[in-house]
């Protein structure tokens, strides 16, 4: 389907109305790290405080004294990238950054460093290679589809990726992370769907942060993924003036099993370039984890992660 990006100061008031502090820092921010976003994600930050702080850019992006202890790769990707495109950074999983293009820039991006570079997307050329490897490499199980958001690729790029990975024996499982249920739901639909369907290895892992974002228009999209035949799980970001609370991350799980998706992980905010100010210290994330434990069944609870150069910690609110 067409949808419409919207990435200027002009555009963006001709849907939401700006303070000058937000107006100063969108003419501040946007000239290292951009802005994107689509009409029905804008029109949600009008109505959610939440998801304007995701969505628009802030002066604390750019603030040394709050960003200078961060790094632009602390995950060290770019130190596992075996060919143009892919991460092979644990033995079993295999990594594919498909594009930088997102039809909703999140200002707390792991990937912020792609921002920077021009807009890039995967090519037959590449494809073929990241295939070759994957099928030369019998560890590899778990291939992960990423980006950018990979489900805004053309459709015939998407099925020879997907359909040629489900053919190679050996990967048991092919994850697919998108923000395209949270940020543009009405893409949903169509060949995209016809070829979800046609999958067998797919899952696909959402990412919302917040209640808001699970409106009845997400949920709809949720469904028609499920109706096709494919699991859906959610990564979400414990965010400082997000979901950095009790209550709020209480309503979000509630809001996921409502919309029958099962909460996976719960990941501590990477301390990327650009994103610090999002950041809360895992103590304080044990003590709101902790909390929450003490309200619903295990059936609701997603891992709660810090994420690393070498690799995931899971960490329990029962212990440090």
């Amino acid at each position: 389907m067409k949808w419409r990006r919207i990435t200027t100061l002009r555009e963006v008031e001709s849907f939401l109305p700006l303070t000058p502090e937000e107006r100063r820092a969108f003419e501040s921010v946007t000239r290292l790290y951009p802005f994107s976003s689509t009409e029905y994600y804008l029109r949600l930050a009008g109505r959610s405080p939440a998801v304007r702080r995701m969505l628009m850019p802030s002066l604390e992006e750019i603030d040394e004294s709050l960003q200078g202890q961060a790094e632009e790769d602390p995950l060290r990707e770019e130190e596992h990238t075996v060919l143009p495109y892919l991460i092979h950074k644990y033995p079993d999983r295999a990594l594919i950054v498909t594009t930088n293009v997102c039809p909703a820039l999140c200002r707390f991006c792991m990937r912020k460093r792609n921002w920077k570079r021009r807009p890039f997307t995967i090519g037959r050329k590449e494809l073929s290679a990241i295939l070759d490897y994957i099928a030369g490499n019998r560890e590899i199980r778990d291939v992960i589809v990423s980006g950018g958001e990979p489900l805004i690729l053309p459709v015939h790029t998407l099925r020879e990726l997907i359909l040629k990975l489900e053919e190679i024996e050996h990967v048991e499982v092919v994850r697919i992370g998108t923000r395209l249920p949270a940020v543009l739901p009405q893409a949903l639909k169509g060949e995209l769907l016809k070829l979800l369907r046609q999958s067998k290895k797919v899952w696909v892992n959402t990412h919302f942060n917040h209640p808001d974002e699970i409106t009845e228009s997400a949920k709809s999209a949720v469904r028609r993924i499920l109706k096709a035949g494919v699991p859906v799980n959610n990564q979400s970001v414990l965010l400082k003036g997000v979901n950095d609370s009790p209550t709020v991350l209480e309503r979000l799980l509630r809001e996921l099993r409502k919309a029958r998706i099962r909460a996976y992980y719960l990941f501590q905010c990477d301390p990327v370039k650009g994103v610090l100010h999002f950041a809360t210290p895992a103590g304080e994330g044990l003590k709101i984890v902790r909390e929450v434990v003490s309200r619903l069944s295990p059936l609701f609870l997603p891992y709660y992660a810090v994420d690393g150069a070498k690799g995931k910690s899971l960490l329990h609110p029962t212990h440090l």
